[in-house]
């Protein structure tokens, strides 16, 4: 016997007065009391508790009470408790049985929080292998299980003598004859037993704290594992098995058969199969507080097979199978491991004979339509109607649409929805009903046979056929809670139970050598948690811990949500056929995150993925199909390899490298023209080899790609398009390049709205070492852009032409390839130490261009430069290289006054607007007429700037007579500036030349040009 013993808690002074035998602990003494009879029903301290400590002796060294209980060791210790508690009087005495019957009374209307937990009693047969806290044989304490069990408190603890129940472990194979029919009997036993607590009122079923042994069974004799029926234990409605800490575990023998495998001689040993425990077509059944051992330790796997036909291959041996009709089922705090199969497993079989299902004459659909008066009618086409399906009163009370065969499971029905059109005897039609795949209706209650209407399907068909089946509800409801699934040969848990709720567990080492380096499972399909099969309406898996493993959560359910679990060294979630799956503040370490196969062509699907964390070498998310839509927001995704298309929706979700600096590969992070790609972030792809990452929008595509940062990224050329679109977008650090997806033709790219920070663009190459294809342009656009180098940028030019060919490499009936640059409305910033080219050969040697035709146009732009001689346009110093050309249109040049002439190549300017900066009239440079310096001091009662009204070299450095000037000195004389090309000291006569040099004096002056001639311009008021 094992009974928690349970006091009521509070302060002292709400404990004045307590039920006999009830216990009492004050909070605010640390005192426990007993109630106890007398004249003045008063309550006797058993003990003044100074704390509760595992060393705090209550009698003697064989009495001890601490934070987990009263615990005594022998039948004189507990003597010496009654007379501690006896008080004075003699006749208040009680003996140990007495003692024992107080204890097994306990408070039990109290709710929770008011309880303590307080002791432990443990009541052991003769031949118990280990130590109990009371060495008393069952016989002694016939009258106290009597009062234990009474049905008044609704617990049965299983009296293992009066069942047949032996405790022990039988270790490894080989067995005894007797020691198999030990472990038969104990499985005999216990249902004997758990059918007398049923029976009598009593609804949970605790088993005295041990290990037992149990075998499984093939008493039919059948020679092949899915014929084989075996002899589990079963669970009641409203029962409870509580294991009391107790392990189960089966013994086996691969080699030599078990005497209760009828089989054939053929049949091997290692094919016997069966599940322990069976909650089969109850309702409100629990199975709590143990652990489930099953046959793997005893496995030889010696058989040599490799495939599904081999010891290894097996996969029919089940912890706990939940099947049939099942509803609110709880597994909780157990541990379950070691089984061929799952841990766990929920059965849902739509196929089964007998009264589950509704049974038609032919499954068929034929052309019509019902009316209102349930006549069949030919007005509607595509819609087609069921012949009767017979429906059984008082069985038949909800039904529901489910399928069988394969994992694609969701019948193929185009409209999504049907009918269920109940008629009864007089076949009037008395009900019509929507639904969808495994909604639950109710059947009304003189309905007599159910008709199936279908519409929008293929017009004109003599029939249709649509693989399902309508029957009663299947298992639902099912609560696995607060327990371990470990090491199991192929999975965890499989399911198929609608609202099944997976939570707070602890998942792991399943699918793989259950930790005893035992052959794995020869299939991919081995994971932690698997529902894939779409039988379940909704599931719920929350706040696990699932890790090493090889699939992780496969979801083919209809609705679903997987929320706060740790995944590591495992796969991700796999999701199959449904209608809607929520993925929401996920962990995955060493863990694939999300995958999406393809779903039937009829079944809208919506997946979510947010708030997750992945750290992981890979992850695809590929939704193909007009009706499933993904939608992955604000994750926080680590990874190398990322691949995403068609209707996928990625917002705001940061992407970094996983592996960084250290990697080597080329990665294949790409999203190209998915159904949104906006607000996210792209980091650190910038290692390794040259191409990393796509993020893609074909011109004309209608998806909205934008508004998304790329920070140190690469990019890779998947060639799906020639023309496409960076919209709204910044770019830190990156090189971009252009798409070719038919080389014949020509490509670009656009940038609108972007900034475009410390990066460059790559065209051309496709065409590396291409002397066949000719004719066609590469081009890079720049809209409303701000282009800027900093001064830490250590890069060679903006846009880079990696087409090796050259113009005189061409045959002679090939026309060259040509490359254009265009910045137009937008803004270039050059504060970079390094000369930036702005088109050349892709090249970081700022010097080495090779000659292709290339051309750069700027247009209503602005160009902001500190060193004009560290911005060039096209390279312009070798001979061989002279198919360069530049024009610039109404452009405004700020911090200098124009781009040198070209030596080789040509440059175009037209209507340049120069503008310059600074608190006062510039000393230096040449200002065209109209350009402006904006004044950077700018008060109150001030101007905006000054304004060039004549065109010529600003100069604020007057000649003066008999002074001595260095050489390249500037000064203006006469509205005219001239330079010193000769130290010395000036004259008395001002210099007034206007062409070549002059001698002043010692120095000599050359004549530069006019001098520039400002105003201010835009007052400020007070």
């Amino acid at each position: 016997m094992s009974q928690k013993i349970l006091a009521r808690k509070g302060l002292k002074k709400d404990l004045s007065q307590l039920n006999i035998g009830e216990f009492g602990y004050c909070v605010d003494t640390k005192e426990l009391f007993i109630g106890f009879s007398s004249t003045e029903n008063k309550v006797i301290n058993i003990v003044n508790i100074q704390r509760l400590a595992p060393d705090t002796s209550l009698i003697n060294e064989n009495i001890k009470i601490d934070k987990d209980g009263i615990f005594i060791s022998e039948e004189t210790d507990l003597n010496e408790l009654v007379k501690k508690i006896g008080g004075p009087s003699t006749t208040n005495l009680l003996t140990a049985p007495e003692l024992i019957k107080i204890l097994s009374v306990t408070n039990s209307t109290k709710s929770s929080d008011e309880r303590l937990i307080i002791e432990n009693f443990i009541v052991a047969e003769d031949n118990a292998s280990t130590p109990t806290s009371i060495n008393f044989t069952n016989e002694s304490l016939t009258p106290d299980m009597d009062m234990a069990n009474s049905n008044n408190y609704g617990i049965y603890v299983i009296e293992l003598k009066r069942w047949g129940i032996v405790q022990g472990s039988f270790g490894k194979p080989p067995y005894t004859v007797e020691q198999w029919k030990k472990a038969y009997n104990n499985i005999l036993g216990f249902n004997q037993a758990l059918t007398y607590a049923s029976d009598n009122g009593m609804n949970r079923a605790v088993v005295p704290n041990g290990t037992y042994s149990f075998c499984y069974t093939n008493l039919n004799g059948a020679a092949e594992i899915y014929a084989m029926v075996n002899t589990p234990i079963k669970l009641y409605s409203n029962q409870t098995l509580d294991l009391n800490g107790s392990t189960f575990e089966v013994m086996y023998d691969s080699i030599n058969k078990n005497p209760y495998d009828n089989s054939p001689l053929t049949t091997p040993a290692w094919k016997l199969s069966g599940e322990l425990i069976r909650i089969d077509n109850v309702s409100n059944a629990k199975v709590i507080n143990g652990t489930i051992v099953g046959d793997i330790p005893y496995r030889s796997f010696s058989d040599g097979g490799n495939g599904f036909n081999s010891e290894k291959g097996m996969e029919q041996t089940y912890g706990i199978k939940i099947d049939s009709g099942a509803q609110f089922i709880s597994i909780e705090n157990i541990d379950v491991s070691m089984f061929m199969g799952d841990g766990i497993t929920i059965g849902s079989y739509p196929t089964k004979t007998g009264k589950w299902n509704l049974n038609p004459s032919d499954t068929k659909a034929f052309p019509g339509y019902v009316d209102a008066t349930g006549k069949i009618v030919q007005t509607l086409i595509g819609a087609y109607v069921t012949n009767k399906f017979p429906v059984i009163k008082g069985e038949h009370k909800q039904l529901q649409m489910r399928t069988s065969g394969g994992y694609t499971r969701i019948p193929l029905i185009a409209n999504k929805t049907f009918e269920y059109l109940f008629y009864n005897s007089k076949d009037a039609i008395i009900a019509r009903k929507k639904a969808v795949y495994l909604q639950v209706v109710t059947v009304p209650l003189d309905t007599s046979y159910v008709r199936l209407q279908f519409i929008n399907e293929k017009i004109g068909l003599p029939s249709i056929e649509i693989s399902y089946s309508i029957t009663k509800p299947q298992a639902h409801h099912v609560n696995i809670y607060k327990s371990t699934i470990h090491n199991n040969h192929r999975g965890g848990i499989s399911g198929g139970a609608d609202f099944t709720y997976i939570a707070y567990n602890k998942i792991y080492h399943n699918g793989m050598d259950s930790g005893l380096n035992i052959p794995i499972f020869p299939n991919s399909t081995r994971y932690a948690i698997n529902f894939e099969d779409s039988y379940s309406n909704n599931v719920i898996i929350e706040n696990n811990h699932i890790f090493s493993g090889f699939n992780g959560v496969l979801m083919g359910v209809y609705h679903g949500r997987i929320v706060g679990n740790i995944l590591s060294e495992i796969g991700g979630v796999i999701v199959y056929n449904n209608a809607n799956i929520v993925i929401d503040g996920n962990v995955f370490y060493e863990s694939s995150g999300l995958q999406i196969t393809n779903s039937v062509a009829t079944q809208e699907r919506t997946v979510l993925f947010t708030n997750n964390t992945i750290n992981s070498s890979a992850m695809s998310v590929i939704a193909t199909g007009g009706k499933t839509r993904v939608r992955l927001i604000n994750n926080v995704i680590n990874i190398d390899s990322l691949s995403s298309s068609g209707n996928v929706e990625f917002i705001g979700n940061n992407i970094k490298s996983y592996t960084g600096s250290t990697y080597t590969g080329y990665s294949n992070v790409t999203i190209d023209n998915i159904k949104r790609c906006t607000g996210n972030t792209f980091e650190d792809f910038n290692y390794g080899s040259h191409y990393r990452v796509s993020v893609m929008k074909p011109k004309d595509s209608t998806n909205d790609i934008s508004n998304n940062v790329f920070k140190s990224v690469s990019f890779n050329s998947n060639n799906l398009a020639n023309d496409i679109e960076f919209l709204n977008s910044a770019f830190y650090d990156c090189l971009v390049t252009g798409q070719v997806a038919d080389s014949a033709l020509s490509h670009s790219m656009l940038f609108d709205h972007c900034l475009f920070q410390d990066s460059s663009l790559e065209l051309g190459g496709k065409y590396v070492n291409n002397t066949s294809i000719g004719g066609v342009t590469g081009k890079a656009t720049f809209n409303n852009c701000n282009i800027t180098y900093t001064s830490s940028y250590t890069g060679a030019f903006l846009m880079g032409i990696s087409d090796n060919i050259k113009i005189t490499g061409y045959p002679e009936n090939i026309i060259p390839r040509n490359y254009k640059l265009e910045i137009t409305n937008s803004e270039l910033m050059h504060s970079s130490a390094t000369i930036i080219t702005l088109i050349k050969y892709f090249n970081q040697d700022s010097n080495f261009d090779i000659n292709h035709y290339k051309k750069v146009l700027i247009e209503n732009s602005r160009i902001r430069a500190l060193d004009i001689s560290k911005l060039k346009l096209f390279l312009s110093t070798n001979p061989n290289i002279y198919t360069n050309s530049a024009t610039i249109k109404n452009t405004i040049y700020e911090g200098f006054n124009g781009f040198p002439t070209p030596i080789y190549g040509s440059l175009e300017s037209y209507n340049p607007v120069y503008v310059s900066t600074g608190t006062a009239i510039p000393s230096s440079g040449f200002f065209a007429l109209g350009q402006k310096v904006e004044n950077t001091n700018v008060i109150a009662g001030g101007f905006l700037g000054w304004i060039c009204v004549k065109a010529g070299y600003a100069n604020t450095n007057p000649w003066a007579a008999n002074k001595a000037y260095s050489i390249n000195t500037f000064i203006q004389s006469n509205n005219k500036v001239y330079k010193a090309t000769l130290a010395g000291t000036s004259g008395a006569a001002a210099p007034s030349h206007t062409i070549g040099k002059a001698m002043d004096g010692g120095i000599t002056w050359e004549y530069v040009g006019g001098l520039a001639e400002f105003k201010t311009f835009g007052v400020i008021s007070n």
